[in-house]
């Protein structure tokens, strides 16, 4: 069921567009500790840029690694569907998922195979359930091909993201 639920998600950003999940995209709410402005729920890239000046600046500074962006360009018709969960109070969140921005940019990664969702520090996304898919940190980035789970990103990458996105593609 989870996996369904993720390729429903992913694949067809559902959540988007349709009127049976209508959420509001780039809700902004206050963060419980620190009192800043965080976002919560359906996030878009806008709604990152627009939440203050790191998701530009880390983008700017990311550079990838060529080998890996250039394995991901020619095996494009096999890029897995993306759902990330971030928090954008959570300073790995700010780094990493910008410097995602920047490799699908590079690889012309086709946004209808990415959904984010934010969540608060209580790993809540507002109307969003997210219990499935067991989130403990953020951010996390879950890779799905066939409609099966081939992987997650937690936090940290082992190497970096494209490393480990190739390194995922290559396992399945």
């Amino acid at each position: 069921m989870k996996n369904k639920l993720l390729i429903m998600l992913v694949s067809f950003n559902l959540l988007a567009g349709s009127s049976i999940f209508a959420q509001e995209v780039d809700k902004i709410v206050k963060d419980t500790k620190t009192g800043n402005d965080i976002l919560l729920g359906a996030v878009s890239r806008e709604g990152l840029k627009n939440i203050g000046t790191w998701f530009t600046e880390e983008y700017d500074l990311y550079t990838p690694d060529t080998a890996a962006i250039n394995y991901l360009i020619t095996n494009k018709e096999k890029l897995p569907n993306v759902f990330v969960v971030l928090g954008t109070w959570c300073g790995d969140s700010k780094e990493h998922v910008p410097h995602f921005y920047k490799i699908i940019d590079l690889v012309d990664y086709p946004a209808s195979k990415i959904f984010m969702v934010s969540v608060d520090r209580d790993k809540k996304a507002d109307e969003f359930c997210l219990a499935d898919f067991e989130i403990t940190l953020v951010p996390t980035f879950i890779f799905t091909s066939k409609g099966e789970e081939i992987g997650r990103i937690i936090e940290t990458p082992v190497e970096s993201l494209e490393k480990d996105l190739v390194n995922l593609m290559k396992q399945k």
